[in-house]
């Protein structure tokens, strides 16, 4: 019985520390990664140590992480100095050993306006001010800011604090997905403001008491490079999409670069015996973002379904033709909805495809 439990302890350990490499694919030139810049620690209101924060988001399968624990809401003061250089300098070697990016970061607010400043270089710097002037010391330490839950409590709109703040040049981002909500009415403003596109977890529980597998809101960041430089270059480049639910919210050319890097037809040529009406496309899915997809255009004489890709699976299109459809071989442009990219409000990702069709008589 000894021996069984040992077993069984070592086989939990091992699982524990199993990473799921959540495959989303690069796009050309760049690289896609999978990223996380809200998270606290007990260096402010959350509950974890800072290493359990860089272990999480290795087996969860993210590429950077940044701390952002608040300057001037401590309630753990009493048991640990109030010192925000202290996360990022615990986590670093533990980042480094397991190849997260780590970034430094703080959380600043006034009232019910929050911010997140990353690659800060002394967010101890920001103890005591009020949100405008801690956003310039920010800009001082050549930081990214973006703008946390813009919805929190109430509904978005263009808080005049927040407005100052924009006008200022001080924000350059904003959360369009916070912990498990999404604010439709802040992805018009990504656009008109040229604001880069965050998700992030905000989370101050271990990440398992918030999120089920693969459900932690993920900032998808296409850099040049993989290190913290790639991943800020990339961000003030506005080159960054959100992932929550099943859904992801970017740039067309940088989701039509997903779409394009994640699925393969396997069967781009089809052929209909004589009296066979019926065929199936098969669409494999190869990254962890599920794709959903309505034909929207094809010959006149061809019907297509729609489907659901699940991640990392095959999925199959069903084709029927007409009894009038002409014989012979041609090309055939399909065109496709990807009804869970969107790429601005109200539109989703369209692209097309060619299949080539051959009728036999």
């Amino acid at each position: 019985m000894r021996r069984l439990l040992l077993i069984l302890t070592f086989a939990a350990v091992a699982a524990a520390q199993s990473r799921d490499p959540l495959p989303v694919p690069d796009i050309p030139g760049l690289k896609t990664l999978k990223c996380d810049f809200h998270i606290h620690t007990v260096f402010s209101d959350g509950e974890v140590w800072p290493t359990t924060r860089v272990s999480e988001a290795w087996r969860e399968g993210l590429d950077a992480i940044a701390i952002t624990d608040h300057a001037g809401y401590n309630p753990h003061e009493k048991d640990l100095r109030p010192d925000l250089l202290r996360p990022y300098a615990i986590a670093k070697a533990d980042a480094d050993r397991l190849g997260i990016i780590l970034v430094q970061g703080v959380e600043v607010m006034e009232g019910n306006n929050h911010c997140n400043a990353i690659f800060v270089t002394d967010p101890n710097a920001m103890f005591g001010l009020d949100l405008l002037s801690a956003l310039r010391v920010a800009r001082k330490q050549n930081a990214f800011v973006f703008w946390n839950h813009p919805g929190w409590k109430e509904t978005p709109r263009w808080f005049p604090l927040l407005a100052a703040a924009y006008d200022e040049k001080l924000i350059q981002g904003i959360e369009l997905v916070n912990t498990t909500d999404f604010y439709p009415e802040v992805f018009p403003w990504t656009e008109e403001r040229k604001l880069a596109i965050l998700a992030d977890s905000d989370l101050h529980a271990p990440s398992t008491s918030d999120y089920r597998p693969r459900t932690r809101p993920v900032t998808l960041v296409f850099a040049k490079s993989r290190d913290a430089e790639g991943v800020r270059e990339a961000l003030v480049a506005r080159r960054s999409a959100a992932w929550y639910g099943g859904e992801v919210w970017g740039r067309e050319s940088e989701l039509l670069g997903l779409w394009n890097g994640a699925v393969k037809i396997e069967n781009p040529e089809l052929r209909f015996a004589p009296g066979v009406t019926g065929a199936a496309l098969r669409l494999r899915n190869a990254s962890a973002i599920p794709l959903g997809i309505v034909v929207r255009g094809t010959a006149p004489w061809l019907y297509a379904g729609s489907a659901k890709i699940p991640a990392e699976q095959m999925a199959l299109v069903n084709l029927a033709i007409t009894r009038d459809a002409p014989g012979g071989e041609r090309v055939v442009q399909l065109e496709l909805e990807i009804t869970n990219l969107h790429v601005a409000p109200g539109r989703n990702l369209r692209v097309t495809v060619p299949l080539t069709v051959e009728v036999g008589r």
